[in-house]
């Protein structure tokens, strides 16, 4: 058992040395730290809890549409495709 966490560990180590890892990293960190995208989302909640939900349907589609949203997007992509070529490999 000893062996296979050793290669667990080992392609972890792999998994975060890819450039798609390193980018989904750095996407989620610019989108989690931008004051644009936080305002959004506070904004878009706000407008749910009053009940205004065609203007929270506009404010999600900027959500949407912004470009730090889509980068982070495909980035996780990027990384779950390279995740699921793993497994098909693995199993």
């Amino acid at each position: 058992m000893d062996k296979v966490l050793e290669k667990a560990q080992e392609l972890r180590c792999l998994i975060e040395e890819t450039s798609e890892y390193k980018e989904y990293l750095k996407n989620k960190e610019l989108l989690e730290n931008s004051k644009d995208v936080i305002e959004l989302k506070h904004n878009i909640a706000n407008l749910k809890a009053k009940g205004k939900l065609e203007e929270a349907r506009n404010l999600e589609k900027l959500y949407n549409n912004h470009p730090l949203v889509n980068n982070y997007e495909a980035s996780k992509d990027a990384l779950y495709q390279l995740l699921k070529t793993i497994e098909s490999i693995i199993k």
